[in-house]
Order: C-alpha cells, then sequence, then structure tokens
C-alpha cells in the first residue's frame, strides 16, 4: 500500500516540477537526437567510437538543466549506448554543501524519509516503478559524504556501471 501511494505521489507531481528541470524529461531509452534538444553536448556522440560493447558517459554541471533546483554543486552523467540515452545520475562533488541531492531527489522526484538527512545515515533508497530504477544513494568516498541519483531502466542497467562505461567529456 505504501508503495502504491509513493507511486501515485510521483506521478501526480513530477509533471509539473519536471518541466523547470528538463534533465527529468529526457526519457531512458529515447534516441540520442531527442536528447540532444536538451543535451546539446551530446551532439557530438558517434556510435562508431563506442561499438557494442562501451558505453559514452557525458558529464555537465546539473544546475544548467534543472531551472530552480539547488543543484549547485552537483553534476549531471547522462550515459548512452548505441545511440540511446541508459542512464542520467546525479552526483554531488563538493562534500562541503550537504543534502543537495537528497533535497533535490525529495522536491523534484519523490519523497525521502527525513533521517536519510542526517549526516550519520548512509546507505541507499530504491524508488524505482515498474522497470524504471531510480536509486538515491548516500555514501563514503575517500573519506567524505557523497550523494548520488541514479536513473535507468532494468534492460539497460548492465550498460551504465564498470568498465565498459568510457568517459567522453
Amino acid at each position: 500500500m505504501k508503495k502504491l501511494a509513493l507511486v501515485l505521489i510521483f506521478i501526480l507531481t513530477l509533471p509539473n516540477k519536471a518541466f523547470s528541470c528538463l534533465l527529468l524529461n529526457v526519457d531512458i531509452g529515447s534516441s540520442i537526437n531527442d536528447a540532444s534538444k536538451v543535451f546539446e553536448f551530446l551532439e557530438g556522440y558517434q556510435e562508431e567510437m563506442y561499438g557494442e560493447q562501451y558505453s559514452a558517459k557525458y558529464t555537465a554541471p546539473a544546475m544548467d538543466y534543472c531551472e530552480g533546483s539547488n543543484l549547485e554543486s552537483s553534476d549531471v552523467e547522462v550515459i548512452v549506448y548505441k545511440s540511446k540515452i541508459v542512464g542520467i545520475n546525479i552526483l554531488s562533488w563538493d562534500p562541503e554543501i550537504k543534502n543537495e541531492v537528497f533535497e533535490f531527489t525529495n522536491n523534484f522526484v519523490g519523497p525521502l524519509e527525513v533521517e536519510m538527512k542526517k549526516e550519520s545515515w548512509l546507505g541507499t533508497k530504491d524508488m524505482s516503478i515498474g522497470s524504471i530504477i531510480i536509486v538515491y544513494s548516500k555514501f563514503k568516498l575517500h573519506g567524505e559524504i557523497q550523494e548520488s541519483l541514479e536513473i535507468t531502466k532494468s534492460e539497460f542497467f548492465d550498460y551504465t556501471l564498470g568498465e565498459l562505461v568510457l568517459d567522453a567529456g
């Protein structure tokens, strides 16, 4: 029942907030041509450079693609495989700025528990709906707390991690 309520909240609130946040308007699985209307840096993507085996990961300042958000110290990663968007991640990069991705997720994607905002809380929150995988994480990296929001689909999950994802810029 709780999951159904979360799905309803997500469906009812996301469209209104997403219009001001262009990065949430790009569907996972959409073509590179459609996605490049939002992410202009994708115009340089060349599928033949990556072949059947590799994905390309592009990184840009998240605030450039989400008007009215608090993502001033976070990046958006867009992962492309065979000319399709297979993942969109938001990552904090300044450990001095606390809960930036938490606030974004809570305001634009769906509700998170208040205790997750505490500095002592580390872990993940699965907010997936059907085949859409949505995971908020708070973790330590080199002794510093970092946050991430990862969005993909189950069919593309394997193309979003590991050494087969190459940094494209």
